[in-house]
């Protein structure tokens, strides 16, 4: 019997990184995923252990620390926030430096390597160095390069942020195969340098299995969902993502459906002002604030959705490729996402999903209200989106295209 080979997925942070940020770890966990099923075994490698898949979808290890925005201030009232940035990203760099290897044994490894993977970060990881000594494609998977996203959510790195891009250039340069989520994001790799034959456009994508053993039951009994019109949501609260938004039109669906519910899933520095607009609003008994729950627990959640709605501030500028989109589409739910950036390239409306325009509330209530009145087109696009996402959208669909990209 041939042994399997081995594929390495290198997280230049430890398990407890990226707290907020958790698609990072989904990310990194459906890619290794797809990866064990094509090979056999797949590691995920952090400065501080080695993890199978399964496991990853739990991280970041450790409990949440309460979020408190007034601490954040008083911290902030004594250090100018530039100073903050500067000083983070030199706790960062020094720890990257003193993490450049791993002081454990890789099992297996005998059998054989068939690829590095590496999560883009500020500074890389051994990645390189690991591929290297195998002889086998370096893949850098990039969300967006950080210098630059970081520049649109107003961070400000005065002088240091050229050096800082100069060093993200640098580590993507060594990569056989830049692999980021968007064709904007692949523009901004070919203006950083980045030889456009490197540069693969792989949006996210999701893993159909874990979400085709979802089950509701216990969420509609815990929360009275039943005989409900439930709206659904699930992310990390922050300012892109628009929740304030999303409650104005929430108010007026309420408004024309008494049974309507909106659920919320999740957490961040943006839910207590979205619980009180909640309140201010008069929809407080209608809105669901879940907490943050672990990802193994999201399918469940989803499944409760009877609309699942991908939430926006604005449209200009939208690089992302949402992970939550993918994940409404492979639960089989009906869903509403903005028009903008790489959505209505890649779906269509009316049939995957329903187009809305970011910030017209008036517009995107009706649509909701359509839907609520249409169920069986509402049935219609859930069926017709699903089918879609699992013929093209699958973490196993981008592996087999990574994998022909370096043949």
């Amino acid at each position: 019997m041939k042994k399997a080979k081995i594929s390495l997925f290198i997280m230049p942070r430890s398990s407890k990184a990226w707290r907020g940020s958790e698609a990072l770890w989904i990310t990194v966990a459906g890619w290794a995923a797809a990866a064990e099923r094509k090979y056999g075994k797949a590691y995920i490698l952090t400065t501080d252990r080695i993890a199978a898949p399964k496991e990853v979808l739990k991280y970041p290890l450790g409990k949440a620390p309460k979020i408190s925005k007034s601490g954040s201030k008083k911290f902030r009232s004594f250090l100018p926030t530039i100073l903050i940035t500067l000083l983070k990203d030199l706790l960062l760099w020094k720890s990257s430096m003193n993490s450049n290897h791993f002081d454990y044994v890789l099992p297996d490894l005998e059998n054989g390597v068939s690829l590095v993977w590496e999560q883009h970060d500020f500074f890389p990881g051994i990645g390189y160095k690991l591929a290297k000594k195998h002889n086998v494609p370096f893949i850098i998977y990039v969300h967006a390069p950080q210098v630059w996203e970081a520049a649109k959510w107003g961070v400000k790195r005065p002088v240091w942020g050229k050096l800082l891009e100069k060093m993200e250039t640098r580590s993507l340069k060594r990569a056989d195969i830049v692999a980021c989520v968007s064709q904007q994001v692949a523009q901004k790799l070919k203006e950083m340098g980045i030889h456009e034959n490197k540069i693969m456009v792989s949006p996210m994508a999701v893993d159909a299995h874990l979400f085709s053993k979802a089950n509701s039951r216990h969420i509609i009994e815990e929360y009275d969902l039943k005989d409900k019109f439930v709206i659904g949501w699930t992310g990390s609260f922050r300012s892109f993502h628009g929740l304030d938004i999303l409650l104005q039109v929430f108010k007026k669906v309420h408004d024309s459906i008494n049974s309507s519910r909106l659920v919320l899933v999740g957490d961040g520095f943006e839910m207590e002002n979205t619980m009180k607009l909640a309140n201010d609003l008069g929809v407080k008994d209608a809105v669901i604030f879940t907490g943050r729950k672990s990802f193994t627990e999201i399918p469940d959640y989803v499944d409760a959705f009877d609309l699942a709605i991908v939430s926006a501030r604005r449209a200009s500028d939208f690089h992302y490729s949402p992970l939550k989109l993918r994940e409404y589409l492979g639960a089989g739910k009906a869903t509403l996402a903005p028009n903008a950036g790489e959505i209505p390239k890649m779906f269509q409306d009316d049939l995957h999903l329903k187009l809305y325009n970011v910030g017209d509330i008036e517009g995107t209530a009706r649509k909701i209200i359509e839907l609520y009145n249409e169920q069986e087109k509402r049935d219609y696009i859930a069926i017709k989106g699903k089918e879609y996402i699992l013929k093209n959208g699958t973490w196993d669909v981008e592996l087999e295209k990574l994998i022909n990209k370096t043949k």
